[in-house]
């Protein structure tokens, strides 16, 4: 099944794309599991990556099978991270990110657990 990007989001969740109405996370030197990982845990999916400050290695998950950010084959495995450049934003549904030491994302929340 394919992402068909911008025209597959919610009403609400292409609000958050173009006014980042939920927020952002920085993510840096970590791999980051939405629902699960600390300070992560009310957090379904990003939408958007933006890259900041210099280049960056970057790997994520897609909540889409087969539209992972990669380089092995559009699946995610962990280690194999596409270098984005300084500035670049790839919108997307990724629940798990990886961004390489040294490196920072700024990660725009998609969609947050209703508690």
């Amino acid at each position: 099944m394919i992402h068909k990007g911008l025209n597959e989001f919610t009403g609400q969740e292409i609000g958050s794309v173009s006014l980042g109405q939920l927020g952002f996370k920085i993510i840096s030197n970590q791999t980051v599991t939405c629902g699960t990982t600390a300070g992560f845990e009310d957090i379904q999916y990003f939408i958007a990556l933006k890259v900041v400050e210099d280049d960056a290695d970057v790997e994520a998950r897609s909540i889409t099978e087969g539209d992972d950010l990669t380089t092995n084959s559009g699946v995610y495995n962990g280690s194999s991270p596409v270098t984005l450049i300084n500035g670049d934003t790839i919108y997307g549904a990724f629940d798990q990110v990886k961004v390489a030491s040294g490196d920072y994302v700024l990660a725009y929340i998609g969609r947050q657990h209703i508690t």
